[in-house]
């Protein structure tokens, strides 16, 4: 079944055995997200939820969605996740095969509209007791360049406020974070779309730091194999997904900011929050029976884990390009995206481990990751295991060892040539006709 957006999204995982309902009552704030957290450290992240019957609100919320590898490649439409990087290298060798996106009239996420929209009425979570308040944790927010007219869908993580404003966060060097820049210098309302369940394959790409010349909607539909369906805003023309639950369209004006306050990380504490731009809403289209979807942020595991298992595989050939000598790439889970990855090379000169970490914190996506490992390829997959049993082996304390200004740490854990004073060393190979003996054994020996 094609995967258009969120509902199909939701028939998809029905059909696999991979949703649960919940008819029970159930409170947004704090309840649902205490319930989704126990489900997601499940072994195999549980099920995803789809909570019914939410208090105060007459639309149901979905969560824990993408919380299992099985759930991301059903997402994705691939039967393992380990086929991304071959997409993403086909991608990257064709960029215009990627499809653009088709302008529909009629957009589904218009069928309802609200002048006068009441952000209390829509079941957007507050996920631990010390937050500021509730937050949007799946939004795609759309915003355009005021320059060129270029469009860039992101995600940043966006606080509701009780006066009809809400507030977002975008970091330095993001899409958004760029346009806003422009806006303020030029002095000119910043028009802004938040967009709440769409197509999964979107609300990945949005998570990416994509290269030119592709950009998050085309993207995403060449990941879904067909272009997606866009509808402009009423109010200020940006296109978003036609099919979305919900849209929230609002004006950012220049030097506007609020204090989002706290917000519980996967640090497993606070971020105490900082100013952050301020979007007056203006008005809010939906769907006449919209799902809204939400993430809940936390200690690991949770679903943050397995975006960044398929981000992984995604952004390896990006790697790649960067640095041509990369094999493999592993990113453990408790890192969340780019915190820590172990990276495996195809060593040929002295000082070239050392050379990759410089090169990986030169730029993109691994820059301020906290720990780097770079290791030599051994013919197999690298798993994480494998990857710190090599560089606990290899690596030489203190010398292999490159610490940022910053504080970040990198380890040249490649075996050393003899010019960077390493020994020849043979590794261990069983003897060939033992080992083919004993596979021709094997059910003699009493194994299956």
């Amino acid at each position: 079944m094609a995967i258009r957006d969120l509902r199909d999204f939701l028939a998809v995982l029905d059909t696999a055995g991979e949703l649960h309902r919940v008819d029970a009552e159930v409170d947004s704030e704090l309840e649902i997200a205490c319930i989704t957290d126990r489900q997601s450290k499940l072994p195999g992240g549980g099920k995803a939820l789809l909570f019914q019957n939410v208090k105060g609100s007459s639309h149901p919320v979905a969560t824990n969605l993408f919380g299992s590898p099985s759930r991301m490649a059903l997402a994705l439409q691939v039967e393992h996740l380990s086929l991304l990087t071959g997409k993403m290298e086909q991608l990257l060798a064709a960029p215009e095969s990627a499809p653009a996106p088709t302008l529909v009239e009629q957009a589904p996420c218009q069928e309802v509209i609200e002048r006068h929209p009441d952000l209390g009425r829509y079941p957007f979570l507050k996920s631990w007791p010390g937050d500021g308040g509730r937050f949007i944790t799946l939004p795609l927010v759309f915003t355009r360049d005021p320059e060129t007219g270029a469009g860039n869908c992101g995600m940043y993580r966006v606080r509701l406020f009780d006066d009809g404003c809400v507030g977002i966060r975008w970091k330095p060097g993001s899409g958004g974070f760029g346009h806003h820049q422009k806006h303020q210098a030029a002095g000119l309302p910043m028009p802004v779309a938040i967009a709440v369940g769409a197509a999964p394959a979107l609300t990945l790409a949005a998570m990416l730091p994509l290269p030119e010349p592709l950009d998050e909607v085309s993207f995403a539909g060449y990941l879904h194999g067909a272009s997606l369906a866009m509808a402009p805003c009423l109010d200020s023309g940006l296109m978003v997904p036609a099919d979305a639950e919900v849209v929230i369209e609002g004006v950012i004006e220049p030097g506007a900011t609020r204090r989002e306050g706290a917000f519980g990380n996967h640090t497993g504490s606070y971020d105490q929050g900082e100013e952050v731009p301020l979007v007056r809403v203006t008005c809010i289209t939906r769907r006449k029976d919209p799902v809204c979807p939400a993430t809940v942020v936390g200690p690991p595991p949770m679903e943050d884990c397995y975006l960044a298992k398929a981000a992984e595989r995604l952004w390896l050939p990006l790697l790649r390009r960067q640095c041509p000598e990369i094999v493999d790439l592993v990113m453990p889970v408790e890192g969340i995206f780019h915190g820590c990855a172990v990276i495996s090379i195809a060593k040929k000169t002295a000082g070239q481990g050392r050379r990759v970490l410089e090169c990986l914190r030169s730029e993109g996506w691994l820059k301020r990751g906290k720990l780097l490992v770079v290791v030599d390829e051994t013919g197999e997959e690298l798993t994480l295991a494998h990857g710190f049993w090599q560089a606990l082996n290899a690596v030489r304390f203190p010398a292999d060892l490159v610490v940022t200004p910053d504080g970040c740490l990198g380890v040249d854990a490649t075996g050393k040539l003899p010019e960077e004073g390493g020994e020849q060393k043979q590794s261990l190979q069983p003897d060939a006709s033992v080992s083919a003996q004993v596979e021709r054994r094997w059910r003699e020996y009493g194994f299956l």
